[in-house]
């Protein structure tokens, strides 16, 4: 028999919190848009449990995810690899993870303790919640949500929309995860109020229509560089382009929950769903930086070319791309101080996959370019679906042919153009591994 449990716990830090995401972002939080939450899902087949934890902030680091995953196995007896969690990457949460968008604040370790005992809470209380279930595993289309933001065309993207079923024996759908590649960008650096974005309107609607009692999570995909179709760059200097509202998020928001509750009805459950979780550590070349005493001279040089052109009123035209070249300089720089404490030049890195039935679902700790996803969908027979910034954060990993063009995502990749093909080999290891059992 399968069970399940759902659980959310509210995460929303007092106003005043420094918001992530914008290394141009002027000010603090000034109010709630609507509340954050850890939101996590139990299931157990056949004496195997698994949960999956989808929490709405920019990210969070890999050793913060083995404290958090060490107090759940205390707590509920769930195995380490057992357990799933992924940020939803909203750029309108509180600073959980140093990375080059807040080079040198340190975090508030009074919130994060708060956060890993609600991440804790939430998956403990979804494991208490587990009643008798059947679930299911299928995916939808949506289309005009994501763009890839670096081809003139704006594709390509991954349009397909992955679905967990959760219903009641009766056959009555209780709730779902979704999982789906964008940028939860629709609100920009200028935006000073906490919200999911466009992911918690989804939520929202789904739960107003399944009725009281039901749940719906959701999971990022491969979106690197899938956004709503703003320049990152231009985000990131804080220039801002028309459609940034609320009214946009809820519009994005409502067309992926409609997909969702199109496709509920067609989308088959059991109850005796197989299940398995496995994991494995692989090691991504960094990339070489010039020592860090280097790299903050050129970040000053960067800094004060900068001034001296706000000072003497210089136009727009030459002040934006100052404003990049100081962005990737304080990039490197933070790079380079992360290379120096690496003792082999190597990043370690998690790869987990959880098998549900015929579906394969593998969590990658990062921004993945979203032909990476594609290529490994095309090369599988069953269905995959990519789980993105998920048990840690390492930044971008583009694929190879992005590097040769450079830009924003490739500057504040830290690894090499050699990550794709270890990834991908690595991922399909994982699916092996996991298929096999299977048969």
């Amino acid at each position: 028999m399968v069970t399940a449990g759902f659980h959310r716990i509210d995460i929303t830090p007092p106003v005043g919190a420094p918001l992530a995401g914008f290394a141009a972002r002027q000010g603090v939080s000034t109010g709630v848009h609507d509340p954050l939450f850890a939101h996590a899902l139990v299931i157990e087949s056949g004496g195997r449990a698994a949960a999956f934890v989808s929490v709405d902030v920019l990210g969070l680091a890999a050793d913060f995810v083995k404290r958090v995953r060490q107090m759940i196995r205390a707590r509920t007896g769930l195995a380490e690899e057992a357990v799933m969690v992924s940020a939803t990457h909203t750029h309108s949460a509180p600073v959980t993870v140093s990375t080059f968008f807040n080079p040198g604040e340190a975090l508030n370790q009074t919130y994060m303790d708060r956060l890993a005992s609600a991440i804790d809470d939430a998956v403990a209380g979804a494991s208490q919640n587990r009643v008798p279930a059947r679930v299911g595993v299928g995916s939808g289309r949506v289309s005009g949500i994501g763009r890839n933001r670096r081809s003139v065309d704006h594709l390509p993207v991954d349009d397909e929309v992955g679905i967990i079923k959760v219903a009641s024996p009766d056959g009555r759908p209780r709730g779902v995860l979704i999982n789906h590649a964008c940028h939860p960008t629709v609100l920009g650096p200028d935006n000073l109020l906490m919200t999911g974005d466009f992911p918690a309107f989804a939520i929202a609607r789904i739960e107003a229509e399944l009725g009281a009692g039901s749940f719906a999570l959701f999971v990022n995909g491969a979106q690197g560089n899938i956004s709503m179709g703003h320049s990152s760059e231009l985000s990131a200097i804080g220039i801002i382009t028309p459609g940034r509202t609320f009214e946009r998020a809820e519009e994005l928001g409502s067309r992926l929950a409609e997909v969702v509750l199109e496709k509920l009805p067609a989308i088959a459950t059991a109850d005796d769903l197989p299940l398995s979780c496995a994991s494995r550590t692989i090691h991504l070349p960094f990339n070489v930086y010039p020592s860090p005493k280097e790299t903050a001279a050129a970040l000053t040089d960067a800094q004060s070319a900068l001034d001296m052109l706000q000072q003497d009123g210089a136009a727009v035209e030459q002040v934006g791309p100052a404003k990049t070249r100081r962005l990737y300089a304080s990039i490197r720089n933070f790079y380079a101080g992360e290379a120096a404490a690496l003792p082999d030049g190597r990043l370690p890195i998690e790869i987990q996959g959880f098998r549900f039935g015929a579906a394969l679902f593998v969590a990658v700790p990062g921004e993945l370019f979203v032909e990476i996803a594609l290529r490994i969908k095309a090369e599988t027979r069953h269905p995959v679906f990519i789980m993105g910034i998920t048990n840690g954060y390492v930044g971008y990993l583009p694929t190879r042919e992005a590097y040769r063009a450079g830009g924003y995502e490739v500057v504040s990749a830290k690894v090499t153009e050699a990550a794709e093909d270890l990834l991908v080999g690595a991922i399909r290891e994982l699916d092996h591994r996991l298929m096999a059992e299977a048969a």
